[in-house]
């Protein structure tokens, strides 16, 4: 921005600029362009494979709630819907057996790393 010199008249601002119901920053904004760029928002953190499987399979349960509730009231369900519900619980058990291999692997390798000497 350029300085006037000493004893010139200050140059006129907007009308926009000096309106009182405006903000400080507006009209600071108005004067001197706009600020700099506002940082970009964190990411919320990104869930783990294991946070991920263990919400899938919540989900599949809470499923089967549902339907087990609904199916005690006396809904009744087509093949279609049965076979689906099948293999929904297949890739739910298959899901879980996964999940149990892994944390009984990790578990032998810290008893691993644990006992091992130095």
């Amino acid at each position: 921005m350029p300085v006037a010199p000493v004893g010139a008249a200050a140059p006129a601002l907007p009308a926009a600029a000096v309106a009182p119901q405006q903000s400080f920053a507006k009209a600071l904004e108005a004067r001197t362009g706009p600020g700099p760029a506002a940082p970009p928002a964190r990411e919320p953190p990104r869930p783990t494979a294991g946070a991920a499987a263990l919400a899938a399979v919540e989900r599949a349960q809470a499923r089967l709630d549902a339907v087990l509730t609904a199916a005690r009231s006396g809904r009744t369900f087509t093949a279609q819907e049965l076979l689906g519900l099948q293999a929904e619980a297949y890739r739910t058990v298959q899901t879980v057996d996964l999940a149990a291999r892994l944390v009984e692997q990790g578990a032998q390798a810290v008893k691993q790393a644990l006992n091992t000497q130095l």
